[in-house]
């Protein structure tokens, strides 16, 4: 797969979970607000996905 600038993506990083324990700025920027648990996508649709 490629990206809109022509750089080829050979990895796929899969969020499972919108609380991440590392909390860096890269996942947890100040001020982010948490999900419902209702708008993450659910195991069966991250494997379809996958």
């Amino acid at each position: 797969m490629t990206d809109q600038f022509g750089r080829e993506i050979d990895y796929m990083r899969i969020s499972i979970t919108d609380r991440c324990n590392l909390r860096c700025r890269y996942c947890m920027p100040e001020g982010v607000k948490f999900l419902d648990h209702r708008d993450i996508l659910r195991y069966e649709e991250i494997l379809q996905i996958v």
